[in-house]
């Protein structure tokens, strides 16, 4: 058996820097009307999605500091032999509301939400642009305590072929997204 050693270049040349990345998501959109669909999108030759057309309105979403969360697993099935990628995104809307409340319910009934989270790193990301992503719990609250969470907790799933792919936003995101209205 030959054993191949390789030299994997650090994508953090900077290790001595400790303020390189920082945790949580900052703002989200959600495509998720009826009629919403993603036609297709072009991607540059490092896999990031440099534009994307289709229909419908990406509702924004500006998170509250450390509030919420990406995630995404791999799912390896040795038998399969399969590999498939599961995206998580879990957010927390403070300051319960019949807005908020209404907002709750119409996710909830959505089978297919497409996400673009923007990190704590200014970094965009396509979340669920395969099969879409779609509420597994979600729970409404008035907290005990003071300091408790006064709101809706949110944590949407998916199941992809593909991990998600960095969107390269120079401008805005409105200005890459063709057929769409964009929130900001």
């Amino acid at each position: 058996m030959k054993v191949v050693k390789l030299k994997i270049k650090s994508f953090n040349d900077n290790k001595k820097c400790r303020n390189a990345s920082i945790g949580g998501i900052k703002e989200m959109w959600i495509l998720g009307d009826s009629g919403h669909t993603i036609s297709g999108f072009t991607t540059s030759g490092s896999d990031e999605i440099t534009g994307f057309s289709g229909s419908g309105t990406w509702y924004h979403f500006e998170l509250v500091k450390q509030s919420s969360s990406f995630t995404e697993d791999i799912l390896v099935n040795d038998v399969a032999q399969s590999v498939t990628f599961q995206p998580a995104v879990v957010i927390s809307l403070p300051k319960l509301n019949q807005t908020l409340r209404n907002l709750f319910f119409d996710l909830v009934k959505q089978n297919e939400l497409y996400i673009i989270i923007k990190d704590n790193n200014e970094r965009y990301w396509a979340v669920a642009w395969s099969n879409g992503a779609m509420v597994t719990t979600a729970s409404q609250q008035t907290g005990q305590a003071y300091n408790d969470l006064n709101g809706i907790s949110v944590t949407m799933t998916g199941g992809e072929p593909n991990p998600a792919r960095e969107i390269d936003v120079t401008t805005t995101l409105a200005a890459i997204a063709t057929g769409f209205t964009v929130q900001s």
